[in-house]
């Protein structure tokens, strides 16, 4: 039942996008906005019932100006537009692309794109302006330079990788009575990273393997029996020390020393999901400061892997390029869970797994992952704290208690299940048990949380 109600309102969702779409792209053709529409009609009104019905000539004066600047503001404005049009299509068409690679950005910080347009100055009134469309939630700055040219500066949102750049022009008049908008593509591959913030290079331990420490290369990587330590349950009786234990009363074993060296060979993995922008910095961050050491092995979510591939990077440059492409587009399906095909692939002993907090559904995949798999997980997981939840007063509680009752009969069964299981506490403390070792960084102070941090936070 909830999975049919889960479609049906992401149907409608759908739906209420593509109307919305459909009207924004008709309103995007009729030239005055709603402030001249509303001059032109009462202008138009007031002259043809007080104008010409009552005689009044300063109503009649006023209306006949009125009607002058709205329609002298629409022409110059639509043949402006028109002009203006065509001298962008030109140049993007004629823009060379210097750039050898894809583009690349930083997520939260002003970044220059090269693009620029010389200003309107020929036509009084009439400004120029733009923005970006796609990729979403971009946000725009024109800044006029002494070259009387206006310079784009972009401070992007969250990370993506895209080919080209959509940007909506607009040509408006001063008073804002007339607007003409066009939409103009330009092919410009570039990928936008996931912001840092106050992340700064921890310090990672090293998986340790079986190593063949014998001179014999026929035996076994056991020496003498030097290891001494508590008796844990499983422990054979054979290795207890029993004459320590009548001297101390302390149960002690004494096991073969194994020989053990570092893993050369260190995987990770980002595992995309809902609010993933803070472990996407992580893997970034851990990437460029050189944390894996020489030979690792990366791979994520959506780089490949919805083909049913499992693609690995061992270069730097291709592991930023697999985190931009990480983001799953908010229109579009998510992208799909591809660390067991990663794992089968790699054949690793441990791997570090990046993945957000934010995000039940991932984390019981990882929790089904460590359970089935032999490799040990080590997850590292990015939050953005935001805020903490103030827990209310005795005094609120009495006042406001009837409200509170009467506001939770109001809400649906579906809205108190999300409410419940916004606090990824019980997740993360489940998936712990499975796990070899869960840490858990704030991207918004840089500093080490715990698990039952989490529990009053307010998570971005």
């Amino acid at each position: 039942m909830q999975e049919v109600l889960r479609s049906e309102g992401s149907r409608l969702t759908l739906n209420l996008r593509r109307a919305r779409a459909f009207v924004s792209a008709l309103l995007s053709h009729f030239p005055l906005t709603l402030q001249g529409s509303l001059a032109l009609v009462l202008s138009a009104g007031a002259l043809r019932l007080i104008g010409y019905g009552s005689m009044d000539l300063v109503v009649f004066a006023l209306c006949l100006c009125a009607l002058f600047v709205v329609i002298l503001s629409l022409f110059a404005t639509v043949i402006g537009g028109l002009v203006v049009q065509r001298k962008v299509m030109r140049a993007l068409e004629c823009q060379p692309s210097s750039r050898s690679s894809a583009a690349a950005f930083e997520a939260g910080y002003h970044n220059s794109t090269e693009f620029s347009l010389p200003a309107i100055t020929w036509l009084p009134l009439v400004r120029l302006n733009w923005r970006i469309v796609s990729p979403a939630n971009t946000e725009t700055l024109n800044e006029r330079r002494r070259d009387n040219r206006l310079h784009e500066t972009i401070v992007p949102a969250h990370r993506g990788k895209n080919d080209a750049v959509i940007r909506r022009f607009e040509v408006r008049d001063a008073l804002g009575l007339c607007s003409y908008s066009w939409l103009a593509t330009q092919p410009l591959a570039h990928m936008i990273l996931p912001r840092l913030g106050a992340y700064h290079p921890f310090t990672l331990q090293r998986a340790r393997i079986t190593a063949d420490g014998l001179p014999e290369t026929n035996g076994e990587p056991l020496g003498d029996r030097m290891e001494i330590r508590p008796y844990a349950p499983g422990d054979s009786v054979r290795d207890i020390m029993w004459k320590g234990f009548a001297r101390n009363r302390q149960l002690n074993v004494r096991l073969p020393e194994r020989s053990v060296a570092f893993d050369d060979k260190a995987c990770a993995y980002l595992v995309s999901g809902t609010g993933d922008e803070a472990a996407a910095a992580l893997a970034r961050l851990t990437l460029e400061s050189g944390l894996l050491g020489d030979d690792w092995h990366f791979g994520a979510d959506g780089a490949g892997n919805d083909n049913g591939r499992a693609n690995e990077y061992r270069n730097l440059a291709d592991a930023l390029v697999a985190i931009a492409d990480s983001a799953a587009p908010e229109e579009l399906a998510p992208h799909s869970y591809g660390l067991d095909r990663f794992l089968a692939a790699q054949h690793c002993s441990h791997c570090l797994v990046f993945a957000s907090a934010r995000d039940s559904e991932v984390l019981a995949r990882l929790a089904a992952t460590a359970q089935s798999r032999a490799c040990r997980l080590n997850l590292v997981i990015g939050v953005d704290i935001v805020g903490r939840r103030t827990p209310k007063s005795r005094l609120h509680r009495a006042l406001w208690k009837d409200s509170d009752v009467r506001s939770s009969n109001v809400l649906s069964s579906n809205v108190l299940a999300k409410t419940l299981k916004a606090s990824p506490v019980l997740d993360l403390t489940t998936l712990s048990q499975r796990v070899e070792s869960i840490v858990l960084v704030d991207r918004t102070s840089g500093d080490l949380v715990k698990i039952s941090d989490l529990k009053d936070a307010i998570l971005g």
